[in-house]
């Protein structure tokens, strides 16, 4: 039973789906209308079937457009055509409106070791050009090197809407019109096929006019057909560039095929084990139809299988065939042949510029590798270093190790070291350089660079600049003169009398003053000064508040005259105790008064107490010796209290409770410990969020008692949580059924309350319903269970029993097997004999088996073997 639009998938092609209220299998596959085509045909030579509508439950294939050029130069159109190039020259291979490809073909070039590099045939397949507008890339095989607009540019290059990546074994190239090139490094061979499910489109050059029409492939330049039975040389040279041959060969072309010509050395050849594993996917019969009008294959059975094994690779298909002694791969230098490579990926340094696999590149090839050990410097480079070349590249493109230091200069002097991927200047040893050892004062080492080697020569130069050149200051009469010693570079100064510099100035003295000449301490010159002689009055003596001070008529006299002025400001005051205040008495013959103290009690203030203290009588004052007077002082002294800053105070024990709108409730309690900085007893405040205890349907009421903390929170809707997880809200009044029971909110004193019961089931024994053979089957949603009587078929039962014999019987029940069920019956009306024919069946055995049983005989206490018989199936049989 299911509920519509109730669907369950088992994968992507088949799921039941819910089709008045049964499940129905439902199957994709089975409805198609391509379900004749639902295996994709053999292409052949063009590699793998395409799914042209992309839907794999119902596919629809097709053989692709795909061109192959293999190493021999002989051309698979895209319909399937085969043509092969024996000029030198260069050639379009394929054409669209807006976009042209072409290639070189040249001569392969010698080695030293192999008559040809490539070893296939004796033209090579060397560069290749995609003209996209006024675009267009090139591509050397032989130099591995790329030109953009004629301009060098590393792989992976994405410009232009080409796309041009290095795998290491191959280019894999994307153009702009959606053209897809593979092209293999060791071999040469490419293939083009088109990114597009949409496998015709209209194409022109070496490769073809793609429509799936073979009849059509080979159309000329200027728009005629030649036919397959022709001579395609006319197509050939219709699709060659002018004035580019530069070697010409004789036509491969054989008229002949399999049904006029034996093809049986093709067939021996390919029947061999190492290419039976290809036979699935590239026919020999197919291979052989090529291989019989090439005279090339007929001729050169390693080129023929070279062309068979390369049809293989592009399904994935490894075959060793080669070896030292038959059809050898040639590899140049130190590479190594292998007969399988992935055609993505390659070995090679970590770090190079574009280390991801390029997308949708599929394929094998065979070709040349680095040997055991080592990798390639960069999927685009053909140079072989060992892995820990791969730390550094210098500036010339050579791979470098860690630690390695090398020369970047023709002098030897510039070095630079791979510092694990960085490269960093290393500065020339110049150690050994001898140093000359500078003596004199103020002399320096300098190096002096020449062109006879990398390190500088160092001499000894004077720099005045470390020398102490402060000259001393000389005095009046004295001239600085400079003497230079041998063994030091800085001067020494010294100062020298000159009588020249001494003023001769002799000033005239008054009545009260003495001329006299005096020389000072290591002067030069003499000096000549009019002194005062002694005065015959000393100064008067000053009392307290005066200052002596010189009569402004007498300053310029040797002995003025002094007179003591008053000064009331300089006068002492006197320091009386606390509780005096100072009292003065002016005299007319001084310039201080006389003071003395006397009582003031009233000048003592009463300090102003802050919120927690309380003015007290200073005790210890008013016992001071010197409060004189007996005054009396206060003092504030702090109570046993805690300080609510500005607001008030409360008293140990006290509790202060304040509530915010938003449910915080701030206690702040007088705890009975004080607190040693402030000298008050210690506030302790607590805050409590007193909403965050309510549940998500119920409120926070705030207490009407200000003295209580929190307040309560009420229900104003049920809360109820699913078996997910999940809650929801109900208002009042509203209810509902979840996991058979029932659930309702009600509206009590209490607010909005969620009361739930169960369903009320008949009751209902399950195992009674399972004796009886019954099935149990579910109601009122799953929730109450009854059971529905089944007809039982006839079968064999289990029935456990005693078995007994005269005074012998098994210790335990034992499982004896029976024979139970309904079988039909029938009473149908007989025409012939006028009545009622009636016929049964009953559960019978259909055959017995004997079992031994072992019986205990209580009479003489012995085991003795029993044997029983036992049906070894039961069915409906005629009675």
């Amino acid at each position: 039973m299911c509920t519509p639009p109730y669907a369950e998938i088992i994968d992507e092609c088949t799921k039941y789906i819910c089709v008045n209220n049964q499940l129905v299998l439902f199957n994709k596959s089975q409805s198609c209308p391509f379900a004749a085509a639902a295996a994709p045909p053999n292409c052949g030579l063009l590699g793998f079937a395409v799914l042209i509508n992309g839907d794999k439950c119902c596919p629809q294939w097709d053989c692709p457009c795909r061109c192959s050029m293999f190493p021999d130069l002989n051309v698979i159109t895209f319909d399937g055509n085969s043509v092969a190039i024996f000029k030198a020259a260069s050639y379009i291979v394929t054409q669209l409106p807006n976009e042209t490809v072409s290639v070189l073909v040249q001569e392969c070039p010698a080695d030293s070791e192999s008559p040809f590099l490539w070893n296939f045939t004796n033209l090579c397949l060397v560069a290749l050009n995609i003209t996209h507008g006024s675009n267009h890339i090139y591509i050397n095989r032989l130099q591995r090197r790329l030109y953009v607009n004629s301009r060098y540019a590393k792989p992976r290059f994405r410009k232009f809407g080409f796309e041009v990546y290095d795998t290491g074994n191959m280019y894999l190239i994307r153009s702009p019109a959606g053209l897809k090139l593979q092209w293999f490094h060791s071999t040469g061979m490419m293939v083009i096929d088109h990114d597009s499910f949409v496998n015709k489109f209209p194409t022109l050059g070496l490769c073809g006019f793609c429509d799936g029409d073979p009849l059509n492939d080979l159309i000329l330049a200027n728009g005629r057909t030649v036919g397959l039975n022709e001579d395609p040389s006319a197509f050939i040279d219709s699709w060659q560039l002018p004035n580019t041959t530069s070697y010409i060969s004789i036509s491969r072309r054989r008229e002949l095929n399999c049904s006029t010509s034996d093809c049986s050395t093709c067939l021996d050849m390919l029947q061999n084990h190492t290419f039976t594993s290809c036979h699935a996917f590239v026919q020999p019969s197919t291979f052989c139809e090529f291989w019989v009008r090439d005279a090339e294959y007929v001729n050169n059975q390693c080129v023929a299988l070279a062309a068979y094994v390369a049809s293989c690779h592009k399904f994935n298909i490894c075959i060793e065939w080669r070896s030292p002694d038959y059809c050898p791969f040639m590899c140049p230098g130190a590479l190594q042949y292998q007969a399988c490579l992935p055609a993505c990926t390659s070995q090679s340094c970590p770090n190079h510029d574009f280390d991801s696999d390029p997308d949708h590149c599929s394929g094998l090839t065979e070709g040349c590798v680095c040997p055991e050990g080592t990798l390639l410097h960069r999927p685009y480079s053909a140079l072989c270093v060992s892995p820990e070349k791969c730390a550094c590249t210098d500036s010339s493109g050579v791979p470098r190790a860690h630690g390695e230091v090398w020369k970047a200069s023709k002098d030897a002097c510039c070095m630079y070291r791979c510092d694990n991927d960085t490269i960093v200047p290393v500065e020339y040893n110049c150690s050994s350089a001898p140093s000359p050892v500078c003596n004199r004062t103020g002399e320096m080492t300098i190096s002096m660079a020449d062109d006879t080697g990398c390190c500088p020569h160092k001499v000894c130069v004077c720099n005045q600049s470390l020398c102490d050149l402060v000259p001393p200051e000389c005095k009046y009469g004295e001239k600085l003169v400079s003497y230079y010693r041998q063994e030091s570079c800085c001067p020494d100064f010294v100062c020298e009398c000159d009588p020249e510099l001494c003023e001769s100035d002799v000033p005239s003295c008054r009545d009260d003053q003495t001329l006299i000449a005096t020389r000072a301490d290591g002067s030069c010159c003499l000096a000549h000064i009019c002194m005062c002689s002694s005065c015959p009055e000393s100064p008067p003596v000053c009392l307290d508040g005066e200052v002596l001070m010189v009569d402004a008529n007498t300053t310029d006299r040797c002995c003025p005259d002094y007179q003591c002025v008053c000064q009331p400001y300089r006068c002492p005051q006197l320091s009386c105790p606390v509780g005096m205040s100072v009292a003065s008495v002016p005299s007319p013959d001084l310039c201080c008064p006389n003071q003395t103290c006397e009582c003031s009690c009233e000048k003592i203030s009463s300090p102003k107490c802050g919120l927690g203290e309380a003015a007290q009588l200073d005790r210890a004052f008013m016992s001071d010796p010197q409060n004189q007077c007996a005054c009396k002082r206060y003092k504030c002294v702090r109570e046993a209290v805690c300080v609510f800053g500005e607001r008030g105070v409360l008293r140990p024990g006290q509790t202060l409770v304040e509530h915010d709108d938003d449910g915080l409730c701030h206690s702040r309690q007088c705890s009975r410990s004080l607190d040693p900085a402030s000298g008050f007893h210690v506030l302790r405040t607590s805050t409590i969020n007193c909403s965050t205890h309510c549940q998500p349907n119920q409120i926070y009421v705030a207490p009407k008692d200000q003295s209580t903390c929190c307040g309560v929170c009420k229900n104003i809707s049920c809360l109820y949580e699913h078996e997910n997880g999940t809650t929801a809200l109900y208002k009042p009044g509203k209810s509902w059924v979840s996991n058979c029971m029932n659930f309702d909110c009600s509206d009590t004193l209490a607010g909005p309350t969620l009361i739930s019961y169960s369903f009320s089931c008949p009751p209902f024994n399950e195992t009674e319903c399972m004796k009886i053979g019954g099935t149990v089957v579910s109601y009122m949603d799953g929730c109450c269970k009854t059971c529905k009587e089944d007809g039982k078929s006839c079968q064999k039962v289990t029935v456990r029993m005693t078995i007994r014999k005269n005074d012998c019987r098994s210790n335990r029940p034992v499982n004896i097997v029976s024979c139970d069920g309904k079988c039909p019956s029938a009473s149908i009306y007989n025409y012939n004999i006028n009545t009622y024919a009636r016929f049964c069946k009953c559960c019978r055995e259909t055959g017995l088996q004997r079992r031994a049983v072992q019986l205990y005989c209580s009479g003489n206490s012995t085991w003795v073997s029993y044997s029983i018989q036992e049906p070894t199936d039961c069915s409906c049989q005629w009675s």
